[in-house]
């Protein structure tokens, strides 16, 4: 098993990036529709919720007139109707500024990949655009109830009368898209009499694909989150988005690489060293000055009682050590994937501190949680805590 690990680790270090694609863990199922056209139910083109503010893709609004140009490092998007009214994002710095260089005070776009996901209810606000987000009935999707996402000029047909008119397209979308995956074909048996020679049989390699894995990082002064990011996007194929739990320590010594992890399409939670309300709002004003961004996730070290009272009594996500698969420095790649659990309907978060050494092992990591079909999801404020 090692030599295998090890061999995968070399024939990862030598792709070349592929092109970017947003992962299913990185987006929230919502249906997106624009004026009267109802968009594909696809990771393509559901939002990105982070806190609490509803994020789209940045081609929604093409279909309103709204249209978008990046820069080429990625670093910037413009969304503009016509030369002279428009609005820029800034990834790296969490900075949004009109034509006329205002400063707004919107949530920071995010960029997963090649695509930005810009707040949609400013950006339809600027623009003189309406945004309706309505309840899919149970009528039509019985499974789970379901939210509409709908841009408009302010023309056309009202919302009731466009769920009813494509409730069809809606539930065969959803079922489409949640599909289990078709069976493999049976091989017919031979006429009596016949009789044909049997292949050697092979023992097949277990699969965990009903095994959910979540994959987050705090302590991003252990010096590897530079490497850590680097790596990430050398293998952005993997689709694999972490969750950062950053200190207001954090926040105040590095406020670049805290808009670095932003722009990069990876979620912040606060890491809570005392554990008290009073430093989740100052570890949560630092973050949103430093890069626009609010969130409700937290974690604590595993003795940090008084963490987790906070995130009961104030209605915060808490992320702790029960819930968790803390790997350090001292452990080898096979220690930890023998960490990784296999048992059926199991979830648990994989975390680390930000060292350079974690970093090196993150691409043996993902090469077991590929090669053994985990499913890796990304911790959001939608997600309940593994455990």
């Amino acid at each position: 098993m090692k030599k295998k690990i090890l061999m995968i680790i070399i024939a990862i270090s030598l792709l070349a990036a592929a092109v970017p694609v947003v992962s299913r863990a990185a987006v929230i199922p919502y249906f997106m529709a624009v004026n009267d056209t109802l968009l594909p139910f696809s990771d393509e083109t559901m939002p990105f919720i982070s806190g609490g503010e509803i994020l789209v893709p940045h081609e929604m609004f093409r279909g309103v007139s709204v249209w978008s140009i990046a820069s080429e490092d990625l670093e910037r998007v413009r969304l503009h109707r016509g030369p002279d009214i428009y609005v820029d994002f800034f990834t790296s710095t969490g900075i949004t500024m009109d034509e006329k260089s205002n400063i707004l005070q919107w949530p920071s776009a995010r960029r997963v990949g090649s695509r930005f996901y810009v707040p949609v209810q400013q950006v339809c606000s600027y623009f003189g655009l309406v945004c309706e987000i309505v309840e899919i009935g149970r009528d039509i999707i019985q499974q789970e109830q379901m939210r509409l996402i709908r841009i408009t000029t302010g023309m056309g047909l009202n919302w009731r009368t466009f769920i009813g008119m494509n409730r069809n397209e809606i539930r065969d979308a959803y079922n489409e898209y949640y599909a289990p995956p078709s069976p493999p074909p049976v091989t017919p048996s031979p006429p009596p009499g016949i009789t044909t020679p049997l292949p050697p049989v092979e023992e097949p390699q277990p699969t965990y694909g009903d095994v959910t894995i979540y994959l987050s990082f705090y302590d991003i002064s252990a010096g590897g989150a530079d490497v850590l990011l680097e790596l990430l996007d050398a293998h952005d194929s993997y689709d694999y988005q972490f969750c950062f739990f950053v200190s207001t320590s954090n926040i105040h010594d590095d406020p670049d690489l805290i808009r670095r992890i932003a722009g990069s399409g990876h979620m912040i939670g606060l890491w809570l060293e005392i554990g008290t309300y009073l430093e989740y709002t100052e570890a949560s004003a630092a973050l949103f000055e430093a890069a626009k961004i609010k969130t409700i996730l937290v974690s604590a070290d595993e003795n940090n009682r008084y963490a987790v009272h906070t995130a009961q009594q104030k209605g915060l996500i808490y992320w702790g050590a029960p819930q968790s698969i803390v790997y350090s420095d001292t452990l080898t790649i096979e220690e930890v994937t023998d960490m990784i659990p296999k048992e059926s309907g199991d979830r648990q978060n994989l975390i680390s501190s930000c060292s350079e050494n974690a970093a090196l092992m993150l691409s043996g990591i993902f090469a077991y949680l590929r090669e053994f079909e985990y499913t890796v999801e990304s911790i959001t404020e939608t997600v309940d805590p593994a455990g």
